[in-house]
């Protein structure tokens, strides 16, 4: 619930008419904001999103709460195209990104595609983590057209069917299935921007610098950053993940990355 907030309010800072959809997995988060009722935060009840699913609730019984989140990921884009018929792209994003400049450049990007994802892009010492998935489900773009939800249909039922935390027969949760989709679906464009979703396996690869206000990414300005593994430890000590990744935490990054996260 923190995390989503802080992206909320990011997000809100660098695309002010952005609209975001939460999936409240427990009554606390539906009750929580429903109370802020902030505006362009729309809470989504675990019961409506679930109501008359009754793939999702068989799923439910054969997979633990964290499989469970991975599982939904697909169905939620196809709910909100249902209900909310006037959308005509949807972006998903993951509750622990948080957004340091406008996101526009990742549209421009997009254009007139269908389908857009990201890349790891892991840290050459990391490449053995490919296996878990060449792109990140933290971003992904879906238009509302043919191409779009064919390829949200075939995920989904693809989770359904298998949507597990390990490793397995060539998947991994519900992330996997996305190194299929260049082969299988039109109009897909995969992200280049250098600053859109950097993380602890991949900020390796780049230089990053702060100057003008704002943090580069080589030369590209940051557009926001996956907190993956993130953990308090104790009051004001904070591990990074970044030990995991064998990454490196410069005085910039502390200071103009983490600390406004933080």
């Amino acid at each position: 619930l923190p995390r989503g907030l802080a992206l909320y309010f990011s997000l809100r800072d660098h695309c002010p008419s952005s609209q975001l959809w939460v999936l409240c997995m427990d009554g606390v988060c539906y009750r929580t904001l429903a109370q802020l009722a902030l505006p362009g935060l729309n809470p989504v009840v675990i019961d409506d999103f679930e109501k008359g699913d009754k793939g999702l609730l068989e799923a439910k019984k054969n997979r633990n709460r964290i499989e469970y989140y991975f599982t939904c990921t697909p169905s939620l884009p196809l709910y909100l195209f249902r209900t909310q018929p006037d959308i005509p792209m949807i972006t998903y994003l993951d509750a622990d990104l948080f957004f340091f400049d406008s996101p526009s450049p990742l549209f421009n990007e997009i254009g007139d595609n269908s389908i857009a994802v990201i890349g790891h892009r892991y840290a050459r010492r990391l490449q053995r983590r490919s296996r878990y998935g060449t792109y990140n489900v933290g971003w992904i773009s879906l238009r509302a057209d043919e191409n779009g939800l064919a390829c949200l249909h075939w995920w989904r039922g693809k989770c359904l069917e298998w949507c597990y935390d390990r490793f397995e027969n060539g998947r991994f949760a519900d992330q996997k299935y996305l190194d299929a989709w260049p082969g299988l679906f039109q109009k897909l464009v995969v992200l280049q921007h250098k600053g859109a979703n950097l993380a602890p396996w991949n900020i390796g690869n780049y230089s990053i610098s702060y100057h003008d206000a704002k943090v580069w990414v080589d030369e590209q300005p940051l557009v926001f950053l996956h907190f993956h593994g993130l953990k308090q430890v104790a009051p004001w000590i904070y591990d990074p993940n970044f030990a995991g990744s064998r990454a490196t935490l410069s005085r910039i990054t502390r200071q103009h990355i983490f600390a406004p996260y933080i």
